[in-house]
């Protein structure tokens, strides 16, 4: 469903939505016909809709909330990490040739493994071995070079280099946390069962009038299956039409 076309999904959610209101309407009207309405039950459903719709918004509300959450840290941490690579490309200027371009030779293979490997897997969750021994080699390179050194200032470059290394791999490790988040199952079922009670209560408050019945359904369709194609696109951050792009990394790869 994630890699589904941003229309195609907007379609599944209200259809999903639909047939919980086509399901919600023949329960109702067998339940009419087994246990037939009393003279004061259309103000039992008036007062209804208003409590069962006002927790289902504040629930969607909630779970919405999460996910565009998730979805600015997953932003913030790429940028966090493209501004850590664009540091450690600064600091490797200052070292001599030979460490020069063993330095920026790594992080050019680091932000090519990033891009071409790693994201596609971030969409299943999982990440790259080799971007992280990569991290890894860049941090012992720093470590030799302050070790081996006695100049202060390629000491500085040295402690600067290990520095920035050290937020690239928090800014990474913040981003695979990010391509873990999911909306957990309980929460989707407790979306769809209030929305299956609105649509009850739609169904009952409506039983005797075909085109307020039909109007009020297909109206509740469109609006919530909206709300759930929402929520839906920017679930999984790494996945689908609304993936976050490794726009600033590539960028420093061809600056580079």
């Amino acid at each position: 469903m994630y890699d589904l076309p941003e229309w195609a999904m907007f379609a599944v959610c209200v259809l999903l939505v639909g047939f919980l209101s086509a399901t919600a309407l023949i329960l109702m009207r067998i339940l009419r016909r087994l246990w037939p309405p009393g003279p004061h039950s259309s103000n039992m459903v008036n007062t209804m809709l208003s409590g069962i719709l006002l927790p289902t918004g504040i629930v969607i509300a909630f779970v919405a909330s999460d996910i565009w959450q998730q979805d600015a840290k997953g932003r913030a941490a790429v940028e966090q990490e493209a501004i850590a690579v664009a540091d450690t490309l600064r600091v490797a200027k200052f070292l001599p040739a030979e460490l020069r371009e063993q330095v920026t030779g790594v992080l050019d293979d680091y932000i090519r493994e990033v891009i071409e490997v790693e994201w596609p897997l971030m969409g299943d969750g999982r990440a790259s071995q080799v971007a992280e021994d990569q991290l890894e080699t860049l941090m012992v390179i720093s470590v030799r070079i302050e070790a081996g050194t006695d100049q202060i200032g390629l000491q500085r470059a040295a402690e600067s280099l290990r520095r920035y290394t050290t937020d690239i791999e928090n800014a990474r490790n913040q981003r695979l946390l990010v391509s873990h988040d999911r909306v957990l199952p309980t929460k989707w079922v407790a979306v769809l069962v209030l929305l299956f009670v609105a649509a009850c209560v739609l169904s009952e408050l409506h039983m005797g009038q075909r085109r307020p019945l039909a109007l009020s359904l297909v109206l509740f369709s469109l609006g919530f299956g909206a709300t759930l194609y929402l929520i839906a696109s920017f679930d999984r951050p790494f996945t689908g039409t609304t993936i976050i792009e490794p726009t600033s990394l590539s960028v420093l790869l061809i600056r580079g």
